[in-house]
């Protein structure tokens, strides 16, 4: 059964609507896939989650999780969009795949360039104010264990040059560094773990949509704990545009002093140490997506893989820029 006839079934099956007018497919997705149905009931947003992630043991209490974040988040008064409970569940399975259904929110994604001082002063309270939520309803003593990882750079080389996949050179040029900086993050992120705190834990720019000047989060699929102020560099860092290797400290230390006048804790006085902590999610993407495009673990379709591909080639080069950084930014943090 191909993609339309599963939502139609979820749709008619499930009450919300009688009539499909049309479903298109949603562009920004890395992992899963969304697409906009429109029905006579409503619009909604609608995503078919991996099939590889859906393998995995954990994967519905994981998305149980986010969403029960995302929900004490919305009583909390932040701008959140949550997935619809059907028959009081989050998500719906159409013979093999999965999905979950959100009430579908106009707005817009900002392009790097579109950024400017007051977003980032919006994002940089709203981040105060998620970690500012009392979640002790939601509380999980299995999910504090933040883990670490080495990973294994070298392993991918030979299967790499097999598949003759266009990031070879990139990762052979790179693969000490990649190791460098896996030691450094995961030496940071043993210090982190000592204050953890719930949050989202990736506010970067696909995953907040503004609506004439108003944010809306989404996506809220990664929450879990996090040390606050690892949390506040990495969102600092896409705001201020370093993740398209364009970082303007202005907008970085705008978000970070908003941060501060709302975060009813501090700014940990060994920042220096934690500054490295911001690479471990980057170099677990980076592996991740090497495994995906070399089709380790699981297979995947062509598309999926070029996603993949290219994903590798940006992130490594978004990881050294990153890491070239650090001085800079300690300094601001530090003030």
């Amino acid at each position: 059964m191909d993609i339309n006839s599963k939502i139609e079934r979820l749709i008619i099956n499930y009450d919300l609507g009688s009539v499909v007018n049309s479903i298109e497919a949603v562009t920004g997705g890395l992992s899963h896939r969304m697409y906009k149905v429109d029905t006579d009931k409503g619009t909604y947003a609608i995503k078919e989650l991996n099939a590889g992630v859906m393998k995995r043991e954990e994967a519905y209490n994981n998305f149980l999780f986010s969403e029960r974040v995302s929900d004490l988040a919305i009583e909390n008064g932040i701008p959140a969009v949550g997935a619809l409970k059907i028959n009081n569940d989050i998500m719906v399975k159409i013979d093999d795949s999965y999905f979950m259904v959100f009430n579908w929110q106009d707005g817009k994604i900002l392009k790097p360039e579109e950024i400017t001082e007051e977003h980032c002063k919006i994002v940089g309270e709203l981040l105060a104010r998620i970690h500012n939520i009392d979640y002790s309803s939601v509380d999980d003593e299995k999910r504090k264990v933040i883990k670490t990882e080495y990973y294994d750079w070298n392993q991918y080389i030979p299967i790499a040059e097999k598949q003759n996949k266009p990031y070879l050179d990139v990762l052979k040029d790179n693969v000490d560094l990649l190791y460098e900086l896996n030691e450094k993050a995961v030496k940071a992120l043993e210090y982190a773990k000592d204050n953890l705190v719930i949050s989202h834990r990736d506010m970067d720019r696909k995953n907040i949509m503004w609506n004439n000047g108003k944010p809306y989060i989404i996506d809220w699929e990664a929450s879990g704990y996090t040390n606050p102020n690892v949390e506040l560099i990495e969102v600092a860092w896409y705001w201020s545009g370093g993740d398209v290797e364009k970082i303007d400290y202005n907008k970085f230390k705008t978000l970070v002093e908003t941060y501060k006048k709302y975060y009813n804790g501090e700014v940990d006085s060994n920042i220096d140490i934690l500054v490295p902590a911001d690479l471990y999610g980057g170099l677990g993407w980076i592996n991740y997506n090497l495994k995906r495009s070399l089709c380790i673990e699981n297979s995947y379709d062509e598309d999926e893989i070029k996603l993949a591909e290219n994903e590798v080639m940006q992130s490594i080069g978004e990881l050294k820029y990153n890491a070239s950084q650090f001085d800079k930014m300690i300094e601001i943090l530090s003030e």
